[in-house]
């Protein structure tokens, strides 16, 4: 009985050990970044989003890697644009088309502008109070 006892301990400290790894392994922005979900809190947004099998890339964030926030920094690269930057740029009003995972959060929505003429539109992810990240398709259509 003792013995059967120590494999399932054994067993549960392993798993234990196999969930912690995993979870650090999800929390990392490399990992958030190349899989496409976004880390919670600001600056969680990761530099890759997938939609529909196609990728979007914005240089504005990177789910909060610090040496990709000095480089930003360093070349001058808005963040996000406001409410009147996507005015301005034909982008608003914008609709939802569906929502991105983030890790231990609430997922955000996935934005697009109505009615963009035929270009194939961005993805706009709000991200705070007046505050959107665009992403651009990468590649052609």
């Amino acid at each position: 009985m003792r013995r059967g006892r120590r494999w399932l301990v054994a067993g549960g400290v392993i798993l234990a050990l196999l969930l912690a790894g995993l979870t650090l392994g999800a929390s990392q922005p490399w990992t958030a970044n190349h899989f496409g979900y976004a880390l919670a809190g600001r600056d969680g947004l990761p530099t890759y989003v997938f939609f529909y099998g196609r990728r979007y890339h914005s240089p504005q964030v990177c789910a909060g890697a610090g040496w990709r926030q000095a480089d930003m920094a360093s070349q001058n690269i808005a963040r996000c644009y406001t409410q009147a930057d996507l005015t301005q740029f034909k982008a608003w009003p914008l609709q939802s088309v569906g929502t991105m995972f983030t890790l231990f959060g609430a997922p955000h929505d996935l934005l697009r502008p109505v009615g963009n003429a035929g270009l194939p539109a961005p993805i706009i992810i709000a991200d705070g109070q007046d505050c959107y990240v665009v992403y651009p398709l990468e590649g052609g259509p």
